[in-house]
């Protein structure tokens, strides 16, 4: 239901904007649930290297995103690992 009452907010949004004499506006919406489990680990070291983060802090970060795997246990018998290529720790 909460999705509703959003979606109702912006539709009165649009609307009141609508009736402004003033048509320079502009709306932007952003969906940010879960997106730091989506954020994949190459690019986001490729980014943390072009703003300039180097040094220990870059290669701290490194280790902790390389080589993650995730074991399964199933019924008590582990599952082969399965290597983690996004998320966010």
């Amino acid at each position: 239901m909460q999705g509703w009452f959003y979606i109702q907010k912006s539709i009165n949004l649009i609307q009141y904007i609508n009736k402004l004499k003033d048509k320079n506006h502009m709306i932007i919406s952003l969906d940010a649930e879960k997106a730091f489990d989506k954020i994949q680990h190459p690019f986001m070291i490729k980014v943390l290297e072009r703003s300039g983060i180097q040094g220990p802090y870059l290669n701290i970060i490194k280790a902790i995103y390389s080589k993650q795997v995730a074991n399964i246990k199933l019924n008590g018998e582990k599952l082969e690992a399965i290597p983690l290529k996004s998320g966010n720790r």
